[in-house]
């Protein structure tokens, strides 16, 4: 594939990194103008930017770090220290970072007395849109790759970090064309019904699509990580994940039908 996009002399620019800042600044664009159009101090978000910069970038690397123990932690020494910040090995999980942006967004939220579920709804489109973004970028450098396969539109790689010689599952173009076909759907829906004219249905149904969706394809990657029962730990966390946001809109519709069928109070002439 495309690990390095640019390279002359000591200067190296690495094709995922290239995508991780188009994301953000493509998702960050979309997500101001969404908070824009829904009346929120979205200032919040660039009162102490570096925050919702560094917090997350931490909580990703240290994910990362977690969930790849045998390559990060060979022993408890100065060596495990000075891997930890050698962030330019793009060890990243984009799972913690949107982890460590909503915690950090989430606190401030409630400080501030702001409607989490409005900020939600206009953030979760956006941070899709990036996360699919993202997934190009791993998809050219290697990242978050699948397990074997004989379908013929397997995935061949010749690079250091990707254990398979044989062809494997390209899973970051099955995300990508996950998460198109989620936001399309959400779209339709949209377009038939009033469902998520209520703040937070939007980011209960998408939350709950996306879970259910890469639940599934877990099982399906082939990249190292910590399994339990064979399983990997990330389908859990998504399992669990898609069953609490399942319960959630499953309340919700039942609140949207009741009152879309509640009869209207007449007064007499």
């Amino acid at each position: 594939m495309l690990p390095v996009i640019f390279e002359s002399g000591f200067i190296s620019i690495k094709t995922y990194w290239v995508f991780i800042v188009a994301a953000l600044l493509i998702s960050s664009y979309l997500a101001v103008n969404r908070l824009k159009r829904q009346r929120v101090d979205f200032l919040l978000l660039i009162k102490q930017s570096s925050s919702y910069v560094l917090i997350p970038l931490i909580i990703s690397r240290l994910t990362f770090f977690i969930l790849n123990t045998n390559t990060y932690l060979p022993a408890l020494d100065l060596r495990t220290f000075i891997n930890f910040f050698s962030i330019w090995d793009q060890g990243l999980s984009i799972w913690g970072g949107i982890t460590g942006f909503f915690i950090i967004l989430t606190i401030r939220l409630i400080k501030a007395k702001e409607d989490i579920w409005k900020w939600y709804d206009a953030l979760i489109v956006p941070l899709l849109i990036g996360m699919a973004i993202i997934n190009i970028g791993q998809f050219l450098g290697g990242f978050s790759y699948g397990s074997p396969t004989n379908l013929p539109w397997g995935t061949h790689y010749e690079l250091d970090n990707v254990m398979y010689t044989v062809a494997i599952h390209p899973t970051q173009i099955y995300t990508l064309i996950t998460i198109i076909l989620i936001l399309w759907s959400k779209k339709k829906i949209q377009n038939k019904s009033h469902f998520f004219k209520r703040e937070g249905n939007a980011s209960i149904y998408l939350t709950f699509m996306s879970s259910l969706a890469f639940f599934l394809l877990e099982f399906l990657r082939g990249d190292d990580t910590i399994t339990i029962l064979n399983i990997r730990l990330d389908a859990y966390m998504f399992f669990l994940l898609s069953v609490v946001s399942a319960y959630a809109l499953y309340h919700r519709y039942k609140e949207f039908k009741h009152t879309k069928h509640e009869p209207t109070e007449t007064t007499g002439s």
